[in-house]
């Protein structure tokens, strides 16, 4: 059996993401189409502590077909360690032999960032020039990246509990952003007049007041995937047109969306997915002032279509290391 291996560093290299932002507009419009083959993820807790592992999968119409085990192990922030490690499999869709193995850290990181843009292009106001990002981890980074390739911002600030890894990652980043990138003071600073606003933490609460949003903001909230923890506020959700990547896995796992409903601020029968909207079935943004949320979880349809294009770039251009097992 012969893989293709694809390593962290090259995937900005062979996705753009402006162009992973377009592939995730088509995997989710699928999804919501009902045309994509993906179990529930399963969940397998770490013993006594929130750390886990997940296994997920999905075949898309079009030939992605891939299998991802991804660890999430919070602890790891004091052992030196990535909290987000695994491994994606892609498989062939005609023989189900695997093909490729891609570096599922990175990976999941570029896919949702990558998902971030593709709802951001949708939902956010065309003019947006303000950013702002909670968060300066592997996550973090790549939301910045994405609302960068998708908006003409002019400047974007990041905010969280660590200066120092916030200032880290703007240095990182200075050379690949078009837009200005500065550390804000605290989250009011950072929220306040921000037309995009990216939360990348694993809070278990609200890292922002939602009163301060300024009408026409646009919110992408990726960090968290379990009913205690949750980045958003019930003002933030009750203010907003919410959109979601499936409204079935929104309900069993987006904790700021369950609370807020408890509050009876919102209701499913309200959220919209992301794939409607991409396919023209749903309606997005529909006046300058509204303000909008779109909650993901993470579903494996991402990776699936995410790895497919790597595979498919790095076998054209000869990027991939071959070995044989």
């Amino acid at each position: 059996m012969r893989l293709q291996l694809i390593s962290a560093e090259q995937i900005p290299e062979l996705l753009p993401m402006r162009e992973a932002a377009e592939a995730i507009k088509g995997a989710f419009a699928a999804l919501s189409a009902g045309e994509v083959v993906a179990p529930h993820r399963m969940h397998l807790p770490a013993k006594g502590s929130e750390d886990c592992a997940l296994l997920m999968g999905a075949l898309v119409p079009g030939g992605a077909f891939a299998t991802k085990i991804v660890s999430i192990f919070h602890s790891n922030a004091h052992r030196d360690l990535p909290v987000v490690t695994g491994l994606v499999t892609i498989l062939d869709p005609e023989t189900g032999v695997p093909a490729g193995l891609c570096d599922g850290g990175p990976l999941t990181a570029w896919r949702t960032g990558a998902t971030s843009g593709a709802a951001t292009d949708l939902l956010a106001l065309p003019d947006a020039r303000i950013g702002a990002v909670f968060g300066s981890g592997a996550q973090a980074r790549t939301q910045l990246l994405a609302i960068d390739a998708v908006r003409e911002l002019e400047q974007i600030r990041v905010y969280g509990p660590e200066v120092e890894s916030v200032a880290a990652m703007i240095e990182e980043l200075s050379d690949r952003a078009r837009a200005e990138l500065t550390t804000a003071a605290d989250s009011a600073a950072a929220v306040e007049g921000a037309d995009v606003i990216c939360t990348a933490t694993s809070s278990s609460v609200p890292v922002f007041d939602g009163a301060l949003l300024k009408p026409g903001a646009h919110v992408n909230a990726i960090g968290t995937y379990t009913l205690d923890r949750r980045e958003l506020d019930v003002e933030t959700v009750g203010r907003a047109r919410v959109f979601v990547d499936l409204v079935e896995a929104a309900l069993e796992e987006a904790g700021e969306l369950v609370h807020a409903a408890a509050e009876g601020v919102t209701s499913s029968a309200d959220w919209t997915e992301i794939g409607d909207v991409a396919a023209g079935r749903a309606a997005g943004r529909r006046d300058p002032t509204e303000i909008t949320v779109f909650k993901t979880v993470g579903h494996a349809v991402q990776d699936a279509v995410t790895a497919a294009l790597l595979l498919d770039a790095a076998r054209r251009t000869g990027a991939a290391r071959e070995i044989e097992l």
